[in-house]
């Protein structure tokens, strides 16, 4: 990983792929870091010999920061935002309204919820910690959903975090993404959540879901998909067009299409993608751009996707 020197007064430099870093083995310099960047009510009480390192990498509505913390401290603060927490060595306690947590090496958890305010302290501490938009989560699920637990629901799901927070840190936000690769990699991290931690989302429709997923409810939805395939949509968005609650949406969809609202527009993002490769110059132009463009952001999935839909992969529809 690319760092700074470590010098008596480091800067914090801005990489162009969306990823800024830290360094420093100066007490007071960590110090004064700590108190600006954490922006919380916050108390070193020891500090160690050694090196404090941050790594944030940001994806505009979701951050994802890395910390090894030589030293002990103790912050409290509001979360704006859902907050999970990743410890990786050290120990950490956790204290949110009556709710008291021991943080130990391997554990993940919803550290704080939004407008809550919580307490914490840390000894030694490395940890990876995530935040995004409280609004995400009814983008990607119906009403306004919240955590009702901090832990995962089990081992398998807090795998499946842990490896869709990599994966967006080294193969999303390490590239420079695009517009739409950023609102879909928010959206997913929502989701991510939502399926791995205790919630009141509803995955299920109700009996008047069922009533409103008829043939005009799937006209307004796919009217509106179609119309705005090129710009951040979201489930939600579609759910509003459509004038019904999302779960509505996706089961008109499954119902006369047997697909999902998700999978019509990413059919729709595809076509797009296929038009522009067949225009598109060998030397000017390349598939992992075009992909970019209408919001893949892995060229894996992409070429899959492509070569499902059309027969043929996008080099070859691009080198043609």
């Amino acid at each position: 990983m690319e760092t700074m020197s470590r010098t008596a007064v480091p800067e914090q430099e801005r990489q162009p792929d969306r990823i800024t870093r830290f360094e420093t083995d100066d007490p007071d310099r960590a110090n004064q870091y700590l108190v600006e960047t954490l922006d919380h009510d916050l108390t070193v009480d020891r500090l160690s010999a050694g090196t404090l390192a941050h790594q944030r990498a940001s994806g505009g509505r979701f951050t994802i920061d890395d910390l090894r913390l030589p030293l002990d401290l103790a912050y409290s603060a509001e979360a704006t935002g859902p907050v999970f927490v990743d410890l990786h060595a050290g120990r950490a306690e956790r204290t949110l309204g009556t709710e008291f947590d021991r943080i130990a090496p391997g554990d993940v958890l919803v550290h704080s919820r939004p407008g809550e305010r919580f307490a914490t302290r840390a000894w030694l501490a490395e940890l990876r910690s995530v935040t995004f938009e409280a609004e995400l989560l009814g983008e990607v699920a119906s009403g306004r959903p919240r955590f009702t637990g901090y832990r995962p629901l089990t081992e398998v799901g807090a795998r499946r975090w842990r490896r869709t927070v990599e994966f967006l840190v080294d193969d999303v936000l390490g590239t420079g993404a695009e517009t739409l690769v950023l609102a879909n990699a928010a959206r997913l991290l929502a989701a991510t959540a939502l399926a791995t931690f205790p919630s009141t989302a509803v995955l299920e429709p109700t009996g008047t879901d069922r009533h409103d997923a008829y043939p005009p409810t799937l006209r307004r939805a796919i009217a509106y998909i179609e119309e705005n395939a090129g710009t951040d949509i979201s489930l939600a968005d579609v759910a509003v067009a459509s004038r019904v609650t999302v779960r509505a949406v996706q089961l008109a969809f499954r119902r006369h299409l047997d697909t999902t609202p998700l999978a019509y527009l990413r059919r729709i993002r595809l076509e797009h993608a296929h038009r522009e490769l067949v225009n598109a110059s060998p030397g000017a132009d390349t598939v992992t751009a075009v992909a970019a463009r209408w919001g893949f952001f892995n060229a894996g999935r992409f070429t899959g996707y492509y070569r499902s839909a059309f027969g043929v992969l996008p080099s070859h529809t691009l080198n043609s």
